[in-house]
């Protein structure tokens, strides 16, 4: 069994919902402006490119989009590789 922690798409998912729910379209730059955290950290973690977590940055993240870390956070199985 193979396994990874992926964050591709996620806030992007994330931003589409609060979108859904607020009607205000807010873009990964802006986000990161309200956030008050880089920019490219977003990107990297949007397109699954993160090799390290900034916790504070995490937080901070999850507090700008209402949410917790298992919504950007998933761990992907896959079962028909060999161990």
């Amino acid at each position: 069994m193979n396994a990874k922690l992926s964050t591709s798409g996620r806030i992007t998912i994330l931003l589409g919902k609060q979108q859904a729910e607020t009607g205000q379209r807010i873009s990964p730059r802006k986000l990161a402006e309200q956030a008050g955290i880089p920019k490219d950290f977003i990107y990297r973690l949007d397109a699954g490119r993160a090799r390290h977590v900034d916790l504070d940055a995490l937080t901070k993240l999850c507090i700008a989009l209402h949410c917790q870390p298992q919504d950007i956070f998933v761990w992907e199985f896959k079962h028909d590789e060999p161990v």
